[in-house]
């Protein structure tokens, strides 16, 4: 996903993020504001690298499967 369906996707992406991957804060939600950059920035913070493109694909494929382009999407669990 680009940063224009990032941000148009924040709203319906903020709240299974923040279920799904527990270290992400309100603060942090807050911080966001939709920014893919911030969003970057955030992960890696809470995350570090290698988690952070966890977090991302999950987020895209979040944003695939309800826009409907990737079908058989399923939650994988986070690592520890």
């Amino acid at each position: 996903m680009n940063k224009e369906q990032f941000g148009q996707f924040w709203e319906q992406l903020k709240t299974p993020l923040k279920a799904k991957w527990v270290n992400i804060t309100e603060e942090d939600l807050s911080e966001i504001k939709g920014d893919l950059d911030r969003f970057g920035t955030v992960l890696q913070k809470r995350y570090g690298e290698l988690q952070k493109d966890e977090v991302v694909t999950w987020a895209n494929r979040r944003y695939s499967h309800w826009t409907g382009n990737y079908i058989g999407y399923q939650d994988a669990a986070p690592a520890v």
